[in-house]
């Protein structure tokens, strides 16, 4: 039996050691159980309404790839606090035959009537959420209107408590580097050339690491240091909110209206001076005016849509800082960190003409990942897969059985006159489950894995097609996209520009990565080409 342990917190304002403390619980569980001891997975510092915890998703990834049969956590909040993602969850982990056991809720998937006590808890920690999240905003709202800092603490200040809330005040230091950022701005100093020069000279940025475009320049909504009101003295709070993407997991960024907004006067807080702020609000006025009349021309001139103009835009990185490789000029490619931040943020400062990197590439592709010996070799790869993970129904069949006779058992008792709201949760949840097990035993049997290599052939010739004569760009970048499975890095390495890429992407066309949990030419070395 192959157990794993889900332990988090969710703010940095909890203990750490709370991790320890769920951990702890867990293991004595398992102890009393006689179980053995659990494979571990958390989260520090994090909300249970997303869905983009690292440790969560590896959960979720290992529960995919059968490593495990149980999940232990304190309490089921600690794994969801959405109610959305705890139905889809929990019912991916009963058709996955895995089981939840939370030791404080006394909620045990293995029992009958799970699903209810489930969604009961779900209902419960999903409105002590949105309750929490509303005290919060209203304590939050007060401090605001009373002077104090309702949020996070701008560059160029610093914060004390004086036994109500905590009282901003400037930090000098840091207020120089805002005063030059202005100063610059004004003089006509691009935003990028400004992060540039403070990457320079070693100047850190707001979170300690290095400057970029984003964190000066300000962005519709007002957030850059150049459109920060409080340092010209009035604190703007409740003028944005953040909204979760029920679908990715995310949180969006959006603005609330003008008339939600909190606004308080601080002169004692006003780094720059009122002619400096209005002469570069002024410029960005005027930028953002000039970009929109540029952007309309070229709508009217353009043929229409939104199609990639550039083959490889997208696809690249920077192999020495992981950063976007995109053209940089109307000829090149180049890294966007270097470009951006300068060469303190990424020495990398090799562009090449965008014509011999699409056309090396291009061929070291068709050469090397679309050649016959290498589809060979992926066939060999995907029929020791096919040898070693073939799907037995054997299981499935004797769940099938079980779950059947559950679901007498409880018509018998129905028969008798045994007819409770109990009874009638059971049965409902037995079918259920029941229904579960035949679609899966369903898919074994229909699994045909004499299709795939005659399918991961036919995907390979389209592909090598899209290649050989290309009209149209969106599609043969999706092309190379599917057959490098992933980003292409390009890495100086003395002087020379390498381009180096796996060769991991046709499996992901076929049903190969559903079926045997594995990779086009996974025991592959990655593919290296000489650009520069």
């Amino acid at each position: 039996m192959k157990i794993a342990a889900y332990a988090r917190y969710s703010t940095d304002m909890q203990r750490a050691a709370s991790i320890e403390d769920q951990l702890r619980n867990i293991r004595a569980y398992c102890s009393n159980q006689r179980w053995p001891q659990p494979i571990v997975y958390e989260d520090r510092a994090i909300s249970g309404s997303r869905i983009d915890r690292e440790g969560y998703q590896s959960l979720l990834q290992a529960a995919r790839s059968k490593q495990i049969d149980i999940i232990i956590c304190e309490d089921v909040s600690r794994l969801w606090r959405s109610m959305s993602e705890q139905s889809r969850a929990a019912e991916e982990f009963e058709y996955l035959g895995i089981n939840v056991i939370g030791i404080n809720d006394g909620i045990d998937t293995r029992n009958a009537g799970w699903d209810l006590l489930m969604a009961i808890r779900g209902a419960m920690n999903a409105g002590y959420r949105r309750e929490l999240a509303q005290r919060t905003h209203r304590g939050l709202t007060g401090q605001a209107l009373d002077g104090y800092s309702a949020g996070g603490l701008p560059y160029g200040f610093t914060s004390s408590f004086d036994g109500k809330g905590y009282k901003r005040s400037i930090n000098s230091e840091q207020a120089q580097v805002v005063r030059w950022i202005f100063s610059q701005y004004v003089a006509g100093e691009s935003s990028r050339a400004i992060a540039i020069e403070l990457n320079k000279i070693g100047t850190p940025s707001p979170r300690g690491g290095k400057w970029a475009v984003s964190s000066i320049y300000p962005d519709t909504k007002h957030v850059g240091i150049l459109g920060n009101q409080l340092y010209n003295g009035r604190q703007t709070w409740n003028k944005s909110k953040w909204i979760k993407d029920p679908v990715t997991g995310r949180r969006l960024r959006t603005l609330r209206p003008e008339s939600e907004w909190v606004i308080t006067e601080h002169p004692d807080l006003k780094i720059i001076d009122d002619d400096l702020w209005n002469a570069a609000i002024s410029r960005t006025l005027a930028t953002r005016a000039r970009t929109a009349r540029q952007q309309e021309t070229s709508h009217k001139t353009a043929s229409g849509g939104r199609n990639p103009k550039y083959l490889l835009s997208g696809l690249m990185r920077c192999g020495e800082c992981l950063g976007a490789y995109v053209v940089v000029d109307r000829y090149r490619y180049g890294c966007a960190t270097n470009k951006d931040r300068g060469d303190a943020a990424c020495s990398n400062r090799i562009k090449i003409a965008r014509s011999i990197l699409e056309e090396k590439l291009l061929s070291g592709i068709k050469s090397k990942l679309l050649s016959e010996e290498s589809y060979k070799l992926f066939e060999e790869e995907v029929r020791r897969l096919l040898k070693e993970q073939h799907p037995d129904p054997r299981q499935a069949k004797q769940e099938i059985i079980k779950i059947q006779s559950e679901v007498n058992n409880i018509m018998i008792a129905i028969r008798q006159g045994i007819i409770t709201t109990s009874t009638k949760q059971a049965l409902e949840n037995a079918e259920f489950r029941l229904e579960l097990a035949q679609k899966k035993l369903k898919d074994i049997q229909s699994w045909q894995p004499t299709q795939i290599l005659p399918r991961a052939r036919e995907i390979h010739r389209n592909l090598v097609q899209k290649l050989e004569h290309i009209q149209d760009i969106a599609m043969a970048r999706e092309a190379i996209r599917a057959i490098v499975g992933g980003d292409i890095e390009l890495k100086p390495e003395n002087g020379e520009l390498w381009a180096e890429m796996r060769q991991g992407g046709l499996a992901a066309l076929s049903q190969i990565t559903v079926v045997a949990g594995a990779g086009y030419g996974c025991n592959l070395t990655p593919l290296r080409i000489k650009i520069a």
